[in-house]
């Protein structure tokens, strides 16, 4: 894991969240007839300020209260969190940036952390939530919407506006990574909510800017049942299959981005245990192979570098269609490091783009920022997103930091900075 943590930090932050946990118990304060209050994460001071506010992502946790809890304390992302009781906690600042939508997109505009509120509600996106959270949802809603000046059409789910990156399963860039909040589309629930009907397509969709990959998800999202109650029966009869290979239902359909990693475990019937990134054969993965998460699954976690080789053979099997982008970025043995779209311009680079050769890594989805060096700091390559949580910083060493650990005066010069696309 990339972000590695003192244990002093470690211990702090344990304790935190246990002091959180403890006093959720006890009655919130009430502010303008909602009770909340602050559980600030240990890293709400370090968040920038965003320049706007646009839309607000609604999240289920898909988990239970105290490990939730602890997450989105851990890593600051969410702007708040509702309790099944009905409690709400400020974790980051609303005037700041959580890291809660990760790789996100909706009509055109990407990054969505830097311009939304999100919200995390404990629950699961296939499971209906309880009627104080339904009483609570609803006020901070309003509340939200009258300091913000936002509209019922902009305020989404988390699987709206998710998208991942292309891979061996979905050439293209694609709808679907993320079935989070997803219960929040319902014309049912928005209307418990206060709030008129959700969007009625996908733009980014209709534009050709994403393809859907979750035609199932994609349906629920903009042509939902009429009848809720037909989603929680559906989800029951499907029951714990949905973590086991079968038939329509692949490593992708249940590990969505994380299926390819080595957080993912794989037991096949005959006893093996592989790793994500120890699969080469996805397309022959056995029927009946049981997939299990080992690491808490974070929103804004760096991807890492792919590696050919290690990966995939050619630069279609990590970058899809997007192998000569301007935000594919290969990083040679020989030192040499280009975009995509910089090598399709070459005709000596098409050659090397065409047959890389092995422990070439590419990074998908960043823009290349260039090398610190004296009299062209972090903040003038990157401006104002040098802090952002989504922007990251490769030192001369191969360590790799966030916005959120890094501090403009220390950064080494000849470190590398990549901003999220």
């Amino acid at each position: 894991m990339i972000f590695k943590m003192r244990k002093a930090y470690r211990f702090e932050l344990i304790t935190f969240c246990m002091i959180i946990i403890f006093f959720a118990g006890f009655p919130a304060v009430n502010v303008h007839g909602l009770g909340i209050s602050n559980c600030y994460s240990p890293l709400n001071k370090k968040r920038p300020f965003r320049l706007k506010t646009r839309y607000i992502i609604l999240h289920t946790t898909e988990g239970a209260l105290e490990g939730s809890l602890r997450k989105v304390c851990r890593y600051g992302e969410t702007h708040y969190f509702v309790t099944p009781a009905g409690k709400v906690y400020r974790i980051i600042d609303r005037r700041r940036i959580a890291t809660h939508t990760g790789r996100s997109m909706w009509n055109g505009q990407t990054t969505l952390d830097n311009i939304s509120i999100g919200i995390e509600v404990v629950g699961f996106h296939d499971k209906d939530i309880t009627d104080d959270q339904y009483a609570a949802l609803r006020e901070l809603l309003q509340q939200l919407k009258k300091i913000y000046h936002i509209k019922d059409k902009n305020i989404l789910t988390h699987s709206m506006v998710a998208y991942g990156r292309p891979n061996i399963f979905h050439p293209q860039k694609h709808r679907g990574r993320k079935k989070c909040g997803m219960i929040f589309a319902h014309p049912d629930v928005r209307r418990r909510l206060g709030l008129s009907a959700g969007p009625k397509r996908d733009p980014d969709v209709a534009a050709r800017r994403l393809v859907v990959a979750d035609q199932e998800l994609h349906r629920f999202l903009y042509k939902p049942p009429k009848v809720l109650a037909a989603l929680n029966e559906s989800t029951a009869q499907a029951g714990n299959r949905s973590m086991i290979i079968a038939q329509g239902n692949n490593a992708w359909r249940i590990a969505r981005d994380k299926y390819d990693d080595s957080s993912t475990l794989y037991i096949y019937p005959n006893g093996t245990r592989l790793r994500g990134n120890e699969i080469r054969e996805w397309n022959n993965m056995p029927v009946g192979t049981r997939v299990l998460f080992l690491d808490e699954e974070r929103e804004q976690e760096f991807e890492g570098f792919l590696e050919i080789g290690k990966d995939g053979n050619s630069v279609q099997d990590l970058a899809g269609n997007l192998y000569a982008d301007a935000t594919t970025i290969y990083f040679f043995p020989s030192g040499l490091i280009r975009t995509g779209a910089e090598m399709k311009k070459s005709a000596s680079l098409r050659k090397l783009l065409k047959a890389p050769p092995k422990g070439t890594r590419v990074l998908v989805g960043y823009l290349y920022g260039g090398y610190v060096q004296k009299g062209r700091p972090a903040s003038r390559i990157a401006g104002k997103k040098w802090k952002y949580p989504s922007t990251f910083y490769r030192l001369p060493n191969g360590r790799i930091l966030s916005g959120d650990e890094i501090e403009d005066k220390s950064i080494p010069l000849n470190t590398l900075i990549f901003m999220m696309k």
